[in-house]
């Protein structure tokens, strides 16, 4: 696949895309641990809201269960890539396996594009990446998630990242 070049987007023209994909198959948000070893998870809940810094605001929810969880401990960024429906079997399958297992972007045959602004890779086959910036954690035990979340193990509760978009784009 030729390599396309990012296009700046305002953030606010795309919230209803990202709320409906979150509930319609869900976004790949991208990670990168310390080592330099990226992965992708499939995410169906996430906040959106203004304002940290002048920047918009995504909030994610991942449990210590997930390869993906160690990776957002790690390092504070992340990417969020909103997939459409012709991708919808890539981000099925990341959502199925495990990056301690395989690499995601090799069996979804998925582009990795490194970022702009942070270290974790954009994917150049979801029409709309956000780099994000993690500017704090919430850790169990919270009351942010579902009654049946809360009733889990505290080891397998969600942990919350608040995270400001620094980067929105799409490709040409």
């Amino acid at each position: 696949m030729q390599m396309k070049k990012h296009v700046e987007t305002d953030f606010w023209l795309h919230t209803g895309e990202i709320l409906q994909q979150l509930s319609q198959g869900g976004v790949l948000c991208s990670v990168i641990d310390k080592a330099g070893k990226p992965n992708l998870i499939t995410l169906g809940w996430g906040l959106i809201g203004p304002f940290y810094h002048g920047h918009p605001i995504l909030a994610i929810a991942v449990t210590p269960e997930r390869y993906s969880w160690h990776a957002l401990e790690e390092t504070d960024e992340f990417t969020i890539a909103v997939p459409d429906q012709h991708i919808a079997d890539a981000v099925a399958c990341c959502g199925r396996y495990s990056g301690r297992d395989v690499d995601k972007f090799s069996i979804t045959h998925l582009t990795a594009v490194p970022g702009k602004l942070v270290r974790s890779y954009a994917v150049q086959e979801c029409p709309l990446n956000l780099e994000c910036r993690i500017y704090t954690r919430v850790y169990p035990p919270h009351q942010l998630l579902t009654p049946e979340h809360r009733q889990r193990p505290l080891e397998k509760q969600h942990t919350i990242y608040f995270a400001e978009v620094v980067a929105a784009y799409t490709w040409v």
